[in-house]
Parts: C-alpha cells; sequence; structure tokens
C-alpha cells in the first residue's frame, strides 16, 4: 500500500480528534480524546499542526504525529497507526518521513517518551536511531494527608519556572521543563518553603498532578523536597496526588520519603541527534 502524508493543519480538528483515537485503539495505554483534550494537550505542549503531519493511505487519513519544537529541538508528542495499518511497515515508513522534514528544517536533536513496557515501539524508535537517555517514573497517593504546620508561601508559576531553568537537572523531560512550567496558567498554583518550590494542578479537584518540585542546589540533601511535598499535602488534605511517569527515576527518593507509591508503568526518554 502506497504511504503519503500530509499537515495536520489541513485538517479540521474533528478529523484530527478522530484520527488520534484510532492511532491509539488498542494501544497500550489506550487514549479517547474528546476537542476539549485534544485543544489542551495542544495548547500545553506547544504542538504545531503545521509541522505535525497525518499519514494517508487510499485517500484516508489512518496515523498521525503531533510534533512540537523549540529552537532546534523537536519532540514526538503522540504518534499512533490506526488498527488496520500496524503490522504493514505503516509506522517506519512514517517515522523516515518525519525525521527526514525534521533534518530538512535543520533541526538538531529530536526527543520522545516511550512506555518502557510497550516494546514494540521501543523497539520501533531504536531501529531509527534514537538511543535511551533515562528511565521516568510516576508515583500516587491516595486520600492523603499529612499534619506539617509549617506554612507555604504562593508563587508566581513564571518564578517557579525561572528556579526550574536554574537549578533543575539538564535535559528534563520536556512537559517537566521551565518553557513548559511557565506556560502553566490558574487554576494550577505554585508554592515556595525556604528553598524548595513546588507547581501543581487545579487544588480544588481531587486529584492532583504535580508538576513540578524543586530544590536550590545549594540546599539539597536536607529533605527540602519531602518536606514541602507533605506541606502542601497538608494544606490540600483527603487528596488523590499523582507525578506522572515523567519523573527521572533518580529522583523518586523524595516521593518514596513522602510516602507515594511507584507506579508499574515507566518511560524511556528517548534522543535522537539529527
Amino acid at each position: 500500500m502506497d504511504f503519503e502524508i500530509r499537515p495536520a493543519s489541513d485538517y479540521p480538528l474533528s478529523t484530527l480528534v478522530e484520527t488520534v483515537n484510532r492511532g491509539f485503539e488498542g494501544y497500550f495505554v489506550p487514549i479517547t480524546l474528546n476537542l476539549n483534550a485534544f485543544l489542551n494537550m495542544v495548547r500545553k505542549d506547544g504542538i504545531d499542526l503545521a509541522v505535525s503531519r497525518v499519514l494517508v493511505a487510499n485517500d484516508e487519513p489512518r496515523g498521525i504525529a503531533l510534533l512540537a519544537h523549540r529552537g532546534w529541538t523537536s519532540r514526538l508528542a503522540a504518534m499512533g497507526i490506526a488498527r488496520e495499518m500496524r503490522g504493514m511497515g505503516a509506522g517506519s515508513w512514517f517515522m523516515e518521513q518525519l525525521i527526514r522534514e525534521a533534518r530538512d528544517r535543520k533541526e538538531h536533536e529530536m526527543v520522545l517518551e516511550v512506555i518502557e513496557q510497550n516494546e514494540p515501539a521501543v523497539s520501533l524508535y531504536e531501529k531509527c536511531g534514537f538511543e535511551i537517555e533515562r528511565r521516568l517514573i510516576g508515583f500516587r497517593r491516595r486520600d492523603a494527608i499529612e499534619n506539617e504546620t509549617q506554612p507555604l508561601s504562593i508563587m508566581d508559576i513564571r518564578e517557579a519556572a525561572w528556579l526550574v531553568s536554574k537549578h533543575g537537572l539538564p535535559g528534563l523531560p520536556w512537559q517537566l521543563s521551565a518553557e513548559s512550567i511557565a506556560q502553566m496558567n490558574p487554576p494550577a498554583c505554585a508554592y515556595r518553603k525556604d528553598e524548595a518550590c513546588i507547581v501543581i494542578s487545579d487544588p480544588d479537584v481531587h486529584e492532583i498532578v504535580v508538576w513540578s518540585l524543586l530544590v536550590e542546589s545549594q540546599a539539597r540533601s536536607r529533605g527540602l523536597g519531602t518536606g514541602i511535598l507533605k506541606a502542601v499535602i497538608a494544606q490540600h488534605p483527603g487528596k488523590t496526588w499523582h507525578m506522572p511517569a515523567l519523573l527521572p527515576e533518580e529522583l523518586g527518593k523524595v516521593f518514596e520519603g513522602a510516602a507515594f507509591e511507584r507506579e508499574s508503568l515507566s518511560q524511556w526518554q528517548m534522543k535522537l541527534v539529527l
């Protein structure tokens, strides 16, 4: 079967949502989006629909690749192939075209995250030249209660992002980077306690996502990360707290110290030098 690719911006949003959902049907972790969820993903992850691509066969959308880029780096935010096209070489062909176009744009690298346990996807990316940089893990704590009484100070999310740019680990995953944190808006919020800060999603809903937890370089190994985590839980008691599988594995002790349970699924952070 002959394939071609077309810009995602050529298609109505409803078609893109349908193509994403078809592409992840029966996937290792199935994804089903509505229009609002898709638009939130585009905004939050900085997806550029002009460089994102739709895989077309027999003049019908059969797959999609959502791409974001900053400077000389592009990120494959999501790639899905319709169930009936899998096993026909469509994924390898699609990736070859995406890499070729990234090189044509003079980009220096392409990055992505892939579920570690999804061996076919990992194999595809390795075949295309991607290399593993680090393991990313996730944590969850349900109905959390803490008695930490030390007060937290509310801070501007942009200030938290600046601290991430100054003190964060090199090469953080895209979603945890300073640039991504700076794009967040209320009802997400940020708190500071001593030399530590934390950025969380809307604290008024039952499940709260931790998007950033940082301790300034000169103050590490003093338990400040676990301390601010317990303090923010105490301020919003009875909630379920979630750190998505985007946390560099070497930072896991901070969450373990606050009685979080590690999730079974993990991801590889991967990079292709172009």
